[in-house]
């Protein structure tokens, strides 16, 4: 048993309202700001930071699927630390929410870019381009790794939104 225990490395990944997950696993996949990196024991330490996505780790026999949102993460030793805004798995979520957040971030990006003030625009437009992304992200997950029930009630808000950009 004790070489099964030399092949896991500790994921703590932590968001301002509560430790969404912390145990052993054998590999972790995240979405970076320079794409997407894996990770396994014995990786060399690194510090990147998050981009909104659908991340996984395994963990024994089972692959788990989550959101994971802007952020940073950690890699020492044995263990990867990642601080996040928001990290959720598929039965996390709520299609509408993620459908409404999309809506109402694409009509706030359009009158954000229309701001004189250079800095505040692209303060807002920043804001909302990551809004935009978590949503993405979100009916990603659930289109992918959501209950059929999830599926089939995301399907239907993307239409009754008019959501029509694709993955």
């Amino acid at each position: 048993m004790a070489g099964k225990e030399e092949h896991v490395i500790r994921l703590s990944i932590v968001t301002p309202y509560k430790k969404f997950f912390e145990n052993d696993v054998s590999s972790v996949v995240i979405n970076t700001i320079d794409g997407q990196l894996g990770f396994m024991p014995g990786h060399p330490p690194l510090i990147v930071a998050l981009r909104p996505g659908v991340s996984h780790f395994v963990m024994g026999n089972e692959t788990k699927y989550f959101t994971l949102s802007e952020g940073y993460c950690e890699v020492s030793d044995d263990k990867i630390m990642i601080l996040c805004n928001a990290a959720e798995f598929p039965d996390d979520l709520n299609p509408r929410r993620i459908c409404r957040s999309y809506s109402e971030s694409m009509a706030s990006i359009k009158k954000a870019r229309e701001i004189e003030d250079r800095t505040a625009r692209e303060v807002l437009v920043g804001e909302y381009e990551q809004a935009i992304d978590r949503a993405r992200a979100r009916r990603h997950l659930i289109e992918q790794y959501g209950t059929v029930h999830q599926k089939e009630r995301i399907a239907d808000l993307v239409k009754e939104y008019g959501w029509t950009d694709t993955f």
